[in-house]
């Protein structure tokens, strides 16, 4: 027997006061419209964070767009069947280039990416074109100073220099001094360090240019630079470095990466070209570190996130800064083995067995 159909009705029967129920409809409806705002302020509105996400990793020992990415003149030791790999972070958020409110929020539930306050990584006055100038600066000192490290550890003699590591472009020395110049002497004064040619800068009096000679390609020049004054100290908007004079000639085939951290893997690299046979045996090997002349390997950061960029690249094993360790520790990715090196002394060794052995047993650990 067939049931009755239950009546129809416009009202929901169980709404008895329909005041009621319109004062809960326009609750809901005014709920909803303020929850599309904040969405939509949250997707536009700008957050004082930066999001550091697992960014790609570069075999050194290859090409970059057609070139090696690092070359030793007359040293063609032939190409390697293994790889040293360079690894990175992919930022967002920047002086200048804010991230939205929203972005923080994704990152927040993503365990593979990490929120850390703006202030913590930039200082309050940086601009746009100061943070990646200071990036160039780092990467092509890291550049330097691996070049330093790999000669060091060979033997090999090199002498120091202040050098023109980077220019801002409306400073008064932009179009005139180039990144690499070799500063010789400032308002006459014969340069010996860094300090010495900030503070002939700085003396510089009002109304008069900043008279420097630097030594380019091998030939002197001489510039006389419009300065712009804060207080009474002259400004000529440049980044200066020690820099170095090398008995052989290095390349960096690379753009639009910056920072120290590729350092250490630049200095095996280098070695790499510059002593016979293949220093991987054929592995796949990535790391991440700073590095001085005397080969001390210091800390970076964001290494969770380039373990992860590097294990999904194909490394197997990672050299990690034993500064670093407490990053390391509970957060390595499944399938790659991390040592934990100090000195471009110890990744050489580590390489070596690594290279041999395939195995990180008895090397120092993050563990």
């Amino acid at each position: 027997m067939e049931k009755p159909l239950k009546k129809l009705t416009a009202t929901p029967p169980n709404i008895t006061n329909p005041r009621l129920y319109k004062r809960r409809l326009w609750t809901v409806c005014t709920s909803a419209f303020a929850l599309v705002v904040l969405t939509a302020v949250a997707a536009v509105l700008p957050a004082p964070y930066v999001v550091e996400s697992p960014g790609p990793s570069l075999n050194v020992l290859g090409e970059y767009e057609g070139k090696d990415i690092v070359s030793v003149e007359n040293r063609a030791d032939g190409p390697s069947d293994g790889e040293l790999r360079m690894t990175t972070v992919s930022v967002q958020g920047s002086p200048g280039y804010d991230i939205p409110l929203a972005g923080v929020m994704t990152a927040w539930f993503d365990r593979d990416r990490s929120i850390i306050p703006v202030e913590a990584l930039y200082p309050d006055d940086a601009d746009a074109e100061d943070n990646s100038l200071m990036n160039t600066v780092e990467m092509n000192g890291s550049q330097q100073e691996a070049i330093a490290a790999a000669l060091t550890k060979q033997g090999v003699s090199y002498s120091t220099t202040t050098m023109v590591a980077g220019l801002r472009s409306d400073g008064g020395a932009a179009n005139q001094l180039q990144p690499g110049d070799v500063v010789l002497e400032v308002n006459g004064q014969k340069i010996e360090n860094v300090s010495a040619a900030g503070e002939a800068i700085g003396a510089t009096p009002r109304g008069e240019k900043v008279k420097v000679t630097v030594r380019r390609d091998g030939a002197e020049e001489s510039f006389a630079l419009t300065p712009r004054y804060e207080g009474d100290r002259a400004l000529l908007g440049i980044v200066l470095a020690r820099g170095f004079e090398f008995p052989v000639k290095v390349n960096f085939a690379l753009d639009g990466i910056g920072g120290p951290s590729a350092g250490m893997i630049f200095a095996l690299a280098i070695f790499d070209e510059m002593t016979p046979g293949d220093l991987t045996g054929g592995k796949k090997i990535a790391g991440t570190g700073t590095i001085n002349e005397q080969g001390a390997v210091g800390p970076i950061g964001g290494i969770r996130q380039k373990m992860i960029g590097a294990r999904s690249d194909g490394a197997e094993f990672f050299l990690a800064p034993g500064l670093n360790c407490e990053d390391v520790t509970g957060h390595i990715p499944e399938g790659l083995q991390v040592v934990r090196v100090d000195s471009l002394t110890e990744a050489i060794e580590a390489v070596e067995q690594i290279a041999q052995q395939g195995s990180i047993e008895g090397l120092a650990t993050c563990g």
